[in-house]
């Protein structure tokens, strides 16, 4: 549009030369225009006056014998001359005034166009520095930076979208100049400025005192901006924030500014979305290498496993090929048996890990009594030479899987053992409509950074992956299994020191079947 204007301004600019008698001007500039005035005007000047004065002396002459040379005859021709030298000096001078205001139009516009020129050179600068960076932190500076150099402005800020929904706020996460804003500060999609322009996803150009009637929310700054705008930031549909920009000084926007905003927001939301994506992708490639480093140690912690009972399986049935009396060879069987146990476990967990990260089929829940079962499996660990103490109720009937609730027990008693002290105590304490099982040992409790960590697969602390045997699966079961029961499980510290397993399980509705019995036939 810009370029067919100057074009028909450049063509209307020689026509009007050619006719002002500029021809040999091949670009007529507005100084030679003003010249060329001065002298058409100058000449008219000249011959008006020589006419009045040929006019004069044709008055006072002496009569004529010649008709046409009368001063009569002499007077009306010369006043036709004038006349005529006026109106051709007259039209010249509309021509040259037209040529001297397309000359000027021509100037302004050249000289807009330069500027939007340098503006999209601005433009297209800061979309290269905001796309020049990945790092979320980093391309927010840019971004700012780039919009208050772009606009000569010193006022800015970056407000983006958390949470989802109804829930979804506005949080500061940069800002610079004469700005209230606090960078963590929130605003409610619709209240204050920002949040309705996020709500609209309309941009918004403001001038003077904000309407506190319009703005809902909006507060009141010390020193108010002269002008501001505020342009949602969107990419592909979704918004992602809103980008404001202040003026105090006597730099007032307008829609000119605001479009170039808005063409920058454009660039400004793909940078962003290209910087969280980057910086999940950065995330999962560590993840990646974690869990590379976990099941390298997993397998190692499992050949190592593996290796200690095979090699005492191996010995024991050398030795018992040698061995001629009966009791000798007896110890050397259950040595036998004790190791294949010990091998039949690990790929017990090593099973039900891999049921638990598949999600298949759910455990049959059932009535059972919880407290007699922790009995129970307190008294295999008895028996297993690892002493626990037990404070529970007469009866406590959950709906559970009797098997889970004995791995998961059994599990967090073994755990207590091999990490912590004795004694080991075991809780069942009803509240509410939960169930809390509390295993309880005097060690030296679990660092609070680890305490997430150590219900991780394979994840085995660096205080214990030499010194205790283990291939980091037994916990994690723990959670899996209490996950699938519908409850909850952490660890905590334990009253007077070392720690403390708690697992949180609902009371479930009761069926009509009978409380399933815990005998010792179906001990683990």
């Amino acid at each position: 549009m810009a370029t067919a204007t100057r074009t028909d301004i450049r063509e209307r600019i020689e026509h009007e030369a050619k006719v002002a008698g500029m021809r040999r001007f091949a670009r007529p500039s507005i100084e030679a225009v003003e010249r060329r005035r001065l002298q058409l005007w100058a000449i008219t000047i000249t011959v008006i006056a020589a006419m009045a004065g040929a006019t004069v002396i044709a008055s006072i002459a002496h009569a004529n014998t010649v008709e046409w040379l009368r001063p009569s005859t002499l007077r009306i021709a010369i006043i036709g001359l004038a006349l005529g030298f006026s109106a051709y000096a007259i039209e010249k001078e509309v021509h040259l005034h037209r040529l001297s205001r397309l000359l000027m139009d021509e100037r302004v516009l050249s000289s807009a166009l330069s500027n939007r020129l340098q503006q999209h050179g601005e433009l297209t600068a800061a979309g290269r520095a905001v796309n020049s960076v990945l790092d979320l932190h980093e391309v927010l500076d840019v971004i700012l930076s780039s919009a208050l150099e772009l606009l000569r402005v010193e006022t800015g800020s970056v407000m983006l979208i958390e949470g989802e929904d109804d829930g979804a706020e506005l949080v500061a996460v940069a800002a610079r100049g004469n700005n209230d804003i606090v960078l963590g500060s929130r605003v409610g999609l619709g209240e204050s400025i920002a949040g309705r322009v996020a709500h609209s996803r309309e941009p918004l150009l403001l001038s003077g005192r904000v309407d506190d009637e319009l703005y809902p929310g909006h507060q009141e700054r010390i020193v108010a901006p002269h002008s501001a705008m505020s342009v949602p930031l969107v990419n592909r549909g979704q918004l992602l924030g809103v980008i404001n920009v202040s003026s105090f000084g006597e730099r007032s926007f307008d829609e000119h500014d605001l479009q170039l905003l808005c063409l920058l927001a454009e660039q400004v939301a793909a940078a962003i979305t290209n910087a969280r994506l980057y910086e999940a992708e950065r995330v999962h490639v560590a993840q990646l290498l974690e869990l590379d480093r976990t099941k390298t140690q997993f397998v190692a912690s499992v050949s190592h496993e593996l290796r200690t009972p095979l090699t005492s399986i191996r010995g024991a049935l050398s030795a018992s090929r040698r061995a001629t009396d009966v009791e000798q060879r007896n110890e050397l069987l259950d040595v036998i048996d004790r190791q294949t146990q010990r091998l039949a476990a690990m790929v017990e967990e090593m099973l039900t890990a891999a049921r638990l990260e598949r999600k298949g089929a759910m455990p049959i829940l059932r009535r059972i009594d919880l407290a007699a079962l922790v009995r129970l499996v307190a008294l295999d660990s008895q028996v297993a030479g690892r002493p626990v103490e037990v404070r529970a109720p007469q009866r406590c009937e959950i709906r559970a899987d009797p098997e889970s609730m004995r791995r998961i027990v059994g599990n967090l008693i073994e755990n207590a053992h091999k990490y912590g002290v004795p004694p080991v105590r075991v809780t069942v304490e009803p509240a509410g409509d939960k169930v809390l099982l509390s295993v309880l040992d005097n060690g030296t409790g679990v660092p609070p950074a680890e305490r997430e960590k150590i219900f991780e697969r394979f994840y085995r602390s660096d205080r214990t992956a030499t010194s205790r045997p283990g291939i980091g699966l037994g916990l994690p079961i723990v959670r899996g299994l209490v996950e699938a029961a519908g409850g909850t499980v952490w660890v905590e510290d334990a009253p007077g020191g070392g720690a403390a397993f708690r697992v949180a399980l609902k009371v479930r509705p009761l069926d009509e079947q009978e409380v399933e019995p815990c005998t010792a036939g179906q001990r683990s």
